[in-house]
């Protein structure tokens, strides 16, 4: 999906990129390497360099994972760009705690997460550039009141971190982009 092409197109522009995914399908059923891993194929193929990590995001120390494998392999984070995502689940008077949690945990959770793990890296180096990626679902979708919560909270997220980060050269933006994924 969106992960993928931003990650392929980064690599083609010659940065170094962890690609991260859990391998779960759409409905998070089953679980495998094999998304992350593919696009790291992709990219060793067309020249450029990328390592795989299939921590989730959701949890604070998994993600933490994710930011060590980069700093690991690169020795360094000079842009994040969380896009991590699972479909939102069905109307609120359907939607059970766990479906609500879970959208939650991945998108706005996970970009609390990961950036917490990555912001001390930008600090000491002055420099970084973290992309959250929001949607124009957090305007308001019937059906996907998660989805939108989370969405639209990574705006505000953006706007705080834009300006705890900024004396250290850190660019905070959320994003709105559109497409047809494997989600949809």
């Amino acid at each position: 999906g969106i992960g993928r092409a931003l990650a392929l197109l980064m690599a083609s522009e010659g940065a170094a990129i962890v690609v991260n995914d859990l391998g779960a399908t759409v409905d998070g059923s089953e679980t495998g390497e094999s998304p992350a891993d593919e696009v790291v194929r992709e990219i060793a193929d067309s020249g450029g360099i990328a390592v795989a990590s299939h921590h989730s995001v959701a949890g604070l120390e998994s993600a933490g994972e994710n930011v060590r494998t980069a700093v690991d392999a690169f020795g360094r984070v000079a842009i994040l760009c969380h896009a991590a995502a699972i479909p939102p689940a069905r109307m609120v008077f359907n939607m059970s705690e766990e479906e609500w949690d879970g959208v939650l945990g991945t998108h706005l959770y996970g970009a609390f997460n990961v950036v917490r793990h990555t912001a001390p890296h930008m600090i000491a180096q002055e420099y970084g550039r973290i992309i959250l990626f929001a949607s124009s679902s957090g305007l308001g979708a019937a059906g996907q009141a998660n989805y939108s919560s989370a969405k639209e909270g990574m705006v505000g997220f953006a706007r705080a971190l834009s300006r705890e980060l900024a004396e250290y050269d850190i660019s905070v933006n959320a994003i709105y982009p559109g497409a047809l994924t494997r989600m949809l």
